[in-house]
C-alpha cells in the first residue's frame, strides 16, 4: 500500500497499543513502526533496477523481520526512552503490530509479498485491493485525525481511533467479498464464450474496488476483460493479447530477465518499439485498458543494455491529463 496508509494504519496502532501512557506521541512511534518494512527502498542504489523489484517487499516485509526486529526495537526504545513508564515489552509489542499490519496489509495488492523470506522467495498476493484506495484510506484518516485533536486518553480519541480500524477493516472484509463475487462473474463469462485457459486472476483498477481486470493463460497468451459491479450485464468482453516468447530468444541467459520471470509469477509479455524489446509484467494492467486494449502497460522494462528502468513500474505513464485518465476511469466503473 502507499506510504500514507501505512502511516495512518500505523498511528491507530500506536494509540490502541501505547496512547494512554504516552498520548499522542503513541501515534508517531506507531506510525514509524508501520513505515520500516519500506526502508528497503534505500537499498536500492545498491542493486540494478531489476533487483530493485525483488528487493523491495523482500526480507523487511517477511514474518522472519517482524520477529526478529519486534524485541530488537523494543529494546532499543526501552534504552532511549527510560523516563517513560512504558517497557521493552510493550515497545515490542508495539513494534511487532506495527511491522505486521504492514506486511499483512501488502499481501492485499497484487505486487506480492516475501512474507516467508529468506527461507522462500515465494510472494504473497491476494490481489483484492489497489495499492492506493481512497476508500481504504479517507475514512481511517478522517478518524485518526480525529482522535489526535481528542484529549490525551479521553474516551472519544478511544472511540475515533477504534473506529478507524474497524471501518478500514470492515472495508478491507469488503474487498474480498467482492474480489470472490467478481472473479465468479468474469470466470462465467469467460466459459460461456467457449475460451480455453487457465489461471484465471482478478485483480482491482486504479483508485477503487469497483472495476476490475482480469486475465488468463492460454497457449500462446492471455485473454484481458474489464467488469465493473455497476456493469448492466455480467457479459465480458475479453481481448487476447500474444506472450511473444520468441523475442526473448537474445536475451535468455540475462540475469535481468530471469529476474524478471520470477517477479511476474509468469504473467508477462513481450513487445517491441523502436527497435526496443520490451518485458511487460501484465499483473499491473494497462495504460487506461478499459477504454483501449491495445494502450501500453503499466510495467514496462526495457531489455537494453544500461536502459534507465527507475520508472518501469509507473502508475502515472497516462498520455492525456489526469483530469480525462480519472474521467475514463470514473465513467467506465459506471457502466459506460
Amino acid at each position: 500500500m502507499d506510504s500514507l496508509t501505512h502511516i495512518v494504519l500505523g498511528a491507530a496502532i500506536g494509540e490502541a497499543v501505547l496512547g494512554k501512557k504516552i498520548g499522542r506521541k503513541a501515534m508517531l512511534w506507531g506510525a514509524l513502526a508501520d513505515t520500516i518494512p519500506d526502508f528497503d527502498v534505500f537499498a536500492a542504489p545498491c542493486v540494478t533496477h531489476a533487483q530493485q523489484l525483488m528487493v523491495h517487499r523482500g526480507i523487511t516485509h517477511s514474518l522472519f523481520f517482524v520477529v526478529l526486529m519486534s524485541p530488537l526495537l523494543g529494546l532499543l526504545f526501552s534504552k532511549l526512552f527510560k523516563n517513560t513508564d512504558v517497557n521493552w515489552k510493550e515497545w515490542a509489542k508495539l513494534f511487532f503490530w506495527g511491522l505486521f499490519t504492514h506486511i499483512v496489509l501488502d499481501a492485499f495488492t497484487c505486487y506480492g509479498t516475501g512474507w516467508f523470506e529468506p527461507i522462500s522467495s515465494y510472494r504473497v498476493s491476494f490481489n483484492s485491493i489497489f495499492v492506493a484506495d481512497p476508500f481504504y484510506t479517507l475514512p481511517f484518516l478522517i478518524c485518526v485525525l480525529i482522535a489526535l485533536i481528542a484529549k490525551n486518553g479521553s474516551p472519544q480519541r478511544v472511540k475515533w481511533n477504534k473506529a478507524g480500524i474497524i471501518i478500514s477493516t470492515i472495508y478491507l472484509a469488503f474487498t474480498v467479498i467482492n474480489k470472490e463475487h467478481v472473479h465468479a462473474i468474469m470466470n462465467t463469462s469467460l466459459n460461456q464464450q467457449h475460451i480455453q485457459t487457465t489461471d484465471l486472476v482478478t485483480t482491482p483498477t486504479p483508485l477503487n474496488n469497483f472495476l476490475w481486470m482480469a486475465y488468463a493463460r492460454d497457449t500462446s497468451g492471455f485473454w484481458f476483460g474489464y467488469y465493473s459491479i455497476f456493469d448492466k450485464t455480467n457479459e465480458v468482453t475479453y481481448f487476447h493479447v500474444n506472450q511473444n516468447n520468441n523475442l526473448l530468444f537474445p536475451y535468455q541467459q540475462d540475469e535481468s530477465v530471469k529476474i524478471l520471470k520470477q517477479f511476474s509469477k509468469g504473467y508477462y509479455c513481450i513487445t517491441k518499439k523502436e527497435e526496443v524489446v520490451y518485458f511487460n509484467d501484465i499483473r499491473f494492467g494497462q495504460i487506461g485498458g478499459w477504454d483501449k486494449p491495445t494502450d501500453e502497460f503499466v510495467f514496462s522494462f526495457k531489455l537494453k543494455k544500461d536502459a534507465d528502468n527507475s520508472t518501469a513500474l509507473d502508475r502515472n505513464k497516462f498520455k492525456g491529463s489526469y483530469t480525462d485518465a480519472i474521467s475514463s476511469l470514473v465513467n467506465r466503473i459506471k457502466g459506460n
